[in-house]
């Protein structure tokens, strides 16, 4: 497959589905990394540093979980019905401390955030407690795929849930594209 122009959109992929991608027209640029590549699928930066690009094949190397959300779902004049959707993807947690190193660990990032950003600019954001110090963080993934499908058009190819979260909305990001890490600023004194 030929790969797809600057600005192009790779949907209807898994992980492990490459060779059935699509590309369509008209996805802009990730907000938060415009000179990313047409193959990068998720930037990842820390700080002031250059961003990571992470690409079908990186991504891949990652070992993924799957993690099962129950939901009641009602609908007027009917009972409520409870739905189980199974998601496949690889821990935010994970991919920020494969890029950051031992760095993540340090003394000052304890207070930095994390925001997970779409393409068409939607931000989500985690502080770095949640994701490295609580049970939650184990729970926000970057998901590949649902149900055992490849994300659709709408949400991918990567998408970010965090499953922990009681009204699991807010915190959901469609196309993902970029994960930027940055400080806090220093409260007054």
């Amino acid at each position: 497959m030929a790969t797809p122009a600057r600005g192009q959109r790779i949907a209807g992929c898994a992980l492990a589905g490459a060779a059935a991608c699509v590309a369509l027209p008209g996805m802009a640029a990730c907000p938060a990394d415009r000179d990313a590549a047409a193959d990068t699928l998720l930037s990842v930066r820390i700080g002031g540093q250059p961003p990571v690009r992470l690409d079908r094949g990186a991504m891949a190397r990652f070992a993924t979980q799957q993690s099962v959300q129950r939901r009641t779902v009602a609908s007027t004049g009917a009972a409520p019905v409870e739905q189980q959707i199974a998601y496949t993807g690889v821990p935010l947690a994970a991919i920020v401390a494969s890029v950051a190193g031992d760095d993540r660990q340090a003394r000052d990032q304890r207070g930095w955030v994390f925001d997970a950003v779409a393409t068409d600019g939607y931000r989500a954001v985690f502080s770095w407690g949640e994701l490295f110090n609580s049970d939650a963080g184990e729970q926000v993934l970057v998901v590949v795929a649902q149900d055992g499908k490849g994300l659709d058009d709408r949400e991918g190819p990567l998408a970010l849930r965090s499953l922990a979260d009681r009204r699991p909305g807010p915190r959901h990001v469609r196309n993902l594209c970029a994960v930027v890490a940055r400080p806090l600023p220093a409260p007054d004194r």
